[in-house]
């Protein structure tokens, strides 16, 4: 069994990577193409985005890939609600908004660290301890 969730964690967290791919497309093509997609690429990180973040905990949890690679998770999940709040603060205080799209950065690379690890961690050979 625990094969299966540290393969289906590893997945998981290949979806949320690319979940955050997805999320800056949708922004370059706010900014490039059409500016009816910044809307689309706000609801894609609430839905898309927001649904791989929750999965990817859940699923952690349940692998239990170890402290340090679920204590990632759970730092990359708390960056995700800080990240989604950021734009709220573009009025009141917009030097805070700012810091989004840099976040955004911090998050892929932090979920491609977890992605890396949890995939590392899906090919070890399950050893039998009795």
């Amino acid at each position: 069994m625990a094969r299966y969730l540290h393969v289906a964690f590893a997945l998981v967290a290949w979806i949320f990577v690319a979940t955050i791919v997805i999320q800056v497309f949708l922004i370059g093509l706010g900014l490039f193409d059409d500016p009816a997609f910044q809307a689309t690429h706000r609801d894609f990180g609430y839905t898309g985005v927001g649904i791989a973040a929750i999965a990817l905990l859940i699923v952690a949890l349940a692998a239990r890939p170890g402290r340090r690679l679920l204590g990632a998770v759970v730092v990359l999940f708390v960056l995700y609600i800080v990240q989604t709040s950021l734009p709220e603060l573009r009025d009141s205080y917009p030097a805070i908004a700012a810091v989004h799209p840099v976040l955004a950065m911090g998050i892929f690379v932090l979920a491609l660290q977890i992605a890396r690890m949890a995939t590392t961690l899906a090919r070890e050979p399950i050893v039998d301890a009795g």
